[in-house]
C-alpha cells in the first residue's frame, strides 16, 4: 500500500460551531466572540477555498455534505473512518468517537457510494465500534499516525485513543503499534497524535518535547529514523500553531505537496521550511476560523483514500 495518496475526502462545515463536548480535552479550541451566522459563513468560505486550491493543484477531492444538524465538527472526517487495503481489498475502518455529537457524523452509506463512483471499487466495512466497550474511543487518523510502507502506527494515548482497541486495529492490518504519552503546555495529554506528529514519504514532523518520558521519546525518535524518516523537531509553541497538523499528498502528476494552514506555515522556521521544500511543495490554506474554533487544522479536515 502506498504511503501517500492523491485522493481526499472532505466534509462541508454546514453546521460548524464551537463544540463544548470536545472542549473538555481539546486544549487547542478557542470560542471566538463571533455570531453563529458569521462563524458558519467564515467556515464555509474557508472550506470552499481550500477545496478549490486542492483541485487547482491536481489533487482529487471527494466532497460530502454534513449528515445532520448538531454536527459542529463534521468538517473533521478523518476521526470516524480510515481507508486501507486488507488482503488487497479496499476496506473502510469505522471508529468510535469520544463525544456524543461527533458520533452523529458517521455516514457510511454516503461515503461508500461516493467512493464507488470515484474509484469504481466496492469497499468492505470493518466497524470497530462493535468491538469497543461503552465509553471507549479511538478517533481514526486523529489518534493513529500511520507509516504504511513500514507498516508502523504511532499513537499518543489519551481519552480519545484507547490502547487495547488500537492493538486490535493494528493487528488486523499487520502493523506494529508504537504507543507513548505526549502532553500539552498544561501537562494534560495531547488529545490527538496528529497535532504533535505527521509522517510523510521522507519526513516526519514531531514535537519530541511533548513526550515527557525520556525512554518513550527516544523510542519514537529511534523508530522514526529506523523506518527511514528525516525528523524535524517541533516545539510545543509550534504545535499550538498547528505546525504538526499537516499532510503530505501527491497530485495527478506525482508531485508531492505538504498541506498546511497559513498559521502553521508562519510558525515554521526557515531551516525547517528549507528542509520541507527539498521533498515537497508547501501548499497553504487560510482556515483561521476552522482551526481556532474547531481545535483542528488542515490534516484534521482531510481523510485519505487508498484503493490501489
Amino acid at each position: 500500500m502506498e504511503n501517500i495518496t492523491d485522493t481526499l475526502v472532505m466534509v462541508e462545515p454546514t453546521y460548524f460551531s464551537y463544540n463544548a463536548q470536545t472542549a473538555v480535552n481539546n486544549a487547542f479550541q478557542t470560542n471566538l466572540a463571533l455570531k453563529a451566522e458569521q462563524i458558519s459563513m467564515n467556515a464555509m468560505q474557508e472550506f470552499k477555498q481550500m477545496v478549490a486550491q486542492l483541485k487547482q493543484n491536481g489533487i482529487q477531492v471527494i466532497v460530502l455534505g454534513s449528515p445532520c444538524e448538531n454536527t459542529p465538527d463534521a468538517v473533521f472526517p478523518n476521526n470516524w473512518f480510515s481507508t486501507h487495503l486488507v488482503n488487497n481489498e479496499p476496506t473502510l475502518f469505522i471508529y468510535p468517537m469520544f463525544s456524543q455529537n461527533r458520533q452523529a457524523e458517521v455516514q457510511v452509506s454516503s461515503l461508500k457510494k461516493a467512493l464507488l463512483q470515484h474509484t469504481d471499487r466496492v469497499y468492505q466495512i470493518e466497524d470497530f465500534r462493535n468491538m469497543a466497550d461503552a465509553g471507549v474511543a479511538l478517533e481514526g487518523t486523529g489518534v493513529f499516525v500511520f507509516d504504511h510502507k513500514s507498516k508502523t502506527a504511532f499513537m499518543s494515548v489519551s481519552d480519545r485513543a484507547d490502547k487495547r482497541l488500537a492493538k486490535q486495529v493494528t493487528d488486523r492490518l499487520g502493523y506494529s503499534l508504537v504507543c507513548f504519552s505526549s502532553h500539552d503546555k498544561n501537562n494534560a495529554p495531547v488529545y490527538h497524535t496528529n497535532v504533535m506528529m505527521s509522517i510523510g514519504e521522507k519526513l516526519a514532523l514531531v514535537c519530541l518535547e511533548s513526550i515527557t518520558d525520556e525512554s518513550e521519546r527516544q523510542k519514537v525518535y529511534t523508530t522514526l529514523t529506523k523506518i527511514g524518516k528525516e525528523v524535524i523537531a517541533l516545539s510545543l509553541d509550534q504545535i499550538y500553531h498547528m505546525a504538526a497538523n499537516v499532510l503530505e499528498v501527491k497530485n495527478d502528476k506525482n508531485q508531492h505537496y505538504l498541506l498546511l494552514s497559513t498559521t502553521a506555515d508562519k510558525a515554521l522556521t526557515k531551516p525547517q521550511k528549507d528542509l520541507i521544500d527539498q521533498y515537497c511543495k508547501r501548499l497553504c490554506f487560510d482556515i483561521t476560523t476552522i482551526e481556532t474554533i474547531g481545535g483542528g487544522s488542515v490534516r484534521c479536515m482531510l481523510a485519505e483514500v487508498f484503493y490501489r
